[in-house]
């Protein structure tokens, strides 16, 4: 899974979640997905303006579409290891 947030003009942040086939094969088995927004570095009492989810078959592939969905507002948060919450 690729996570990013980004805020929107009227200052309100929007989460966007990468669900790759990995993902959907989990989801399929039953096991829900989790990830601590936290690692998003969203600030407390601030305004979710909404959540996209996409599709990649590879992290490779949600990397790729995530780049076209980057503009000046996006903040992007890498963990170089992952989520040690993410389930």
């Amino acid at each position: 899974m690729v996570k990013a947030k980004a805020t929107t003009p009227d200052g309100r942040v929007l989460i966007v979640m990468g669900i790759s086939e990995d993902n959907v094969l989990r989801l399929e088995r039953g096991l829900p997905i989790h990830f601590d927004p936290a690692a998003l570095r969203i600030a407390p009492g601030t305004t979710i303006g909404g959540i996209t989810l996409f599709y990649g078959t590879t992290d490779a592939e949600l990397v790729r579409t995530l780049k076209t969905l980057i503009g000046p507002r996006t903040d992007v948060v890498v963990i170089p290891h992952g989520d040690e919450h993410a389930q």
